[in-house]
């Protein structure tokens, strides 16, 4: 596997946790747009000791520190991160010439990933259930003509997970070994039984288009806010699920296995995305579900059908838990 340089990493974390010393939300103004409550960016940035630079006055906007830098774009519901994309609950709002993120996205998608040591119940991480998708009568996504069905490659791909996770000391367990059914509830029940401390659901993409290609990691979307699919508010999306209990650890790890996916396969990077998924939804631990490339691709579908990318997919995503541990142990104290 490929672990980024010691110095690099700590430098990051360093960086990060310096600029994100400054006041929490209660010292930003609020405001409403189309009935949502916004915080200004400009503000944000500002509290988190990082400059603002408008990239195109009005339209796109720029945080920027010595180790980080974000962008924004008016109407949009993604922003990059160093680079790596994450979803947006809201889109990026505007008034009186400035931006504005809603105040949920402040606190589900930007804090946990900026300043995770805000946030209580840092969890600890050595049980860990991977779940390769689909199975049995249920063969997934399908590229006939490369004979690549999504059960047998997720669960090939999950097999060199558990072998990289377990030489690093984790205890490592799958909701199935072979070619076998499993209901989406049973899939968490699983891990919940196991007391595991985060979860990984493995699958990959199909369209009907040859065209389409990326990588995309999914965590449990947060109360008050739409998933990614849609841009309304419905009835469920008010209520909390047991999936909503780590949210905040949801995003970071989604966040570092999304960045290292990318970094390590140069696909496309269709970012962290949010979705109320069953198999999301009933944990009791951290968990998310990765969508790794589509087999309908004329570009990514022969990539998965070969050996060497499917354990580059699975060097990749250790390498993301690994960051994830890093940060917990820092948050706890122990380095």
């Amino acid at each position: 596997m490929r672990f980024r340089p010691v110095r690099t990493w700590l430098s990051w974390w360093v960086a990060a946790f310096l600029v994100c010393l400054g006041p929490g939300l209660h010292a930003v103004d609020t405001t409403r747009i189309n009935g949502i409550d916004y915080v200004p960016l400009a503000e944000i940035g500002g509290s988190l000791g990082m400059d603002v630079q408008w990239l195109k006055s009005g339209e796109r906007l720029r945080l920027k520190s010595e180790w980080t830098t974000m962008d924004f774009t008016v109407h949009r519901r993604d922003f990059t991160l160093n680079g790596t994309t994450l979803n947006l609950g809201w889109p990026i709002g505007t008034k009186g010439g400035q931006l504005y993120l809603s105040e949920v996205d402040y606190e589900k998608t930007l804090q946990p990933v900026l300043t995770p040591q805000v946030f209580d119940h840092v969890p600890k991480l050595y049980r860990i259930v991977i779940d390769p998708g689909h199975g049995g009568k249920d063969p997934g996504a399908q590229n006939r003509g490369l004979k690549v069905a999504e059960k047998t490659v997720v669960l090939d791909v999950a097999k060199r997970l558990k072998a990289n996770l377990e030489k690093l000391g984790y205890k490592v367990s799958l909701t199935r070994d072979d070619d076998r059914y499993l209901e989406l509830t049973d899939r968490s029940a699983v891990a919940n039984r196991a007391r595991a401390d985060l979860f990984i659901s493995l699958h990959f993409n199909a369209t009907g288009s040859s065209s389409v290609s990326g990588l995309e990691t999914y965590v449990f979307t947060a109360e008050n806010m739409p998933s990614s699919s849609r841009g309304k508010l419905l009835g469920s999306d008010r209520r909390d699920y047991d999936g909503n209990e780590n949210d905040t650890w949801n995003m970071l790890v989604g966040y570092y296995v999304q960045r290292e996916l990318v970094d390590q396969t140069h696909a496309d990077d269709r970012g962290v995305k949010r979705a109320r998924f069953t198999v999301l939804r009933d944990l009791q631990m951290p968990g998310i579900l990765i969508e790794g490339g589509f087999v309908t691709s004329s570009s990514e579908g022969p990539k998965i059908g070969s050996a060497s990318y499917r354990q580059k997919l699975a060097d990749a995503i250790a390498d993301g838990v690994v960051t994830y541990q890093r940060t917990l142990n820092r948050l706890r104290g122990r380095g």
